[in-house]
């Protein structure tokens, strides 16, 4: 896929899933904005990808804040002149706790970064999307808000029902994007990723769920970013308001 000439965003890059879809950005041509609540570790990966030419620049941004994100969002637009693509893959974890414990504290936490920061970056996008008659936005979700469990969950165990609910709002809040922002040429998307293998999983956990996995092993970083640059590229334009599965056949809708 050829992304040359085209501003490319990812929140949450500087490990994991969004630091992989920022390596296939740059790999593919575009410029690619880096942005991570951590600063050092996203200029280490900036670092990286800007190896051989400048590919990426790095910024510290909390997205569960609009004014940090409208700060950052600002910058690249005096910069850059335009913004082509945003991924929405920033995210923290929740721990397993029965919903009747869960603290108020620790239910805003969840949702105001996974949830709400999807809003706020999405917002902050939306009017030089709208003025350039174009533009992608992809948000990662995951399949737990459709089930509304974890995979491994047992009957009357914990399912960490406030990420459960910050990634099932991801998925109505994608529809409502992209009904929204339809006749401005813009298309938003969402994927929906089962347990994916990062460098933090350790053997216990893989080998737990390998088991519950059809194809029988947990995805990979790549797995992700492969469909996360198919739904930004010109094969996905007739494509607007889908949540793709990406989940060795776990859940199968």
């Amino acid at each position: 896929m050829d992304f040359a000439d085209q501003i490319a965003i990812v929140t949450g890059a500087a490990r994991g899933v969004g630091k992989e879809i920022a390596r296939r950005f740059v790999q593919s041509g575009a410029f690619t904005i880096l942005i991570d609540i951590d600063l050092k570790e996203t200029e280490q990966v900036a670092q990286q990808l800007n190896e051989g030419g400048p590919h990426a620049q790095a910024f510290r941004s909390d997205v569960s804040k609009i004014h940090e994100v409208e700060k950052v969002f600002n910058q690249v637009i005096d910069q850059y002149g335009r913004i082509d693509i945003l991924v929405n893959n920033a995210a923290v974890f929740a721990e397993s706790v029965l919903i009747m414990d869960i603290e108020d504290q620790e239910w805003d936490r969840v949702l105001n970064t996974n949830l709400k920061g999807v809003f706020n970056c999405s917002k902050a996008v939306i009017r030089q999307m709208i003025k350039q008659k174009s533009g992608r936005i992809i948000n990662l979700t995951s399949f737990v808000g459709k089930t509304g469990r974890v995979v491994y969950s047992k009957v009357g165990t914990p399912t960490k029902a406030h990420y459960c609910a910050s990634k099932a709002g991801i998925i109505s809040l994608t529809r409502s994007l992209a009904y929204e922002l339809a006749p401005h040429n813009i298309n938003v998307n969402a994927v929906a990723p089962g347990s994916i293998a990062t460098e933090a999983t350790d053997k216990e956990k893989r080998g737990m769920i390998t088991p519950l996995v059809p194809l029988g092993r947990m995805g990979g970083v790549d797995d992700v970013a492969a469909a996360v640059l198919f739904l930004a590229s010109p094969d996905a334009s007739f494509i607007t308001g889908e949540t793709i599965n990406i989940n060795g056949g776990t859940l199968m809708d």
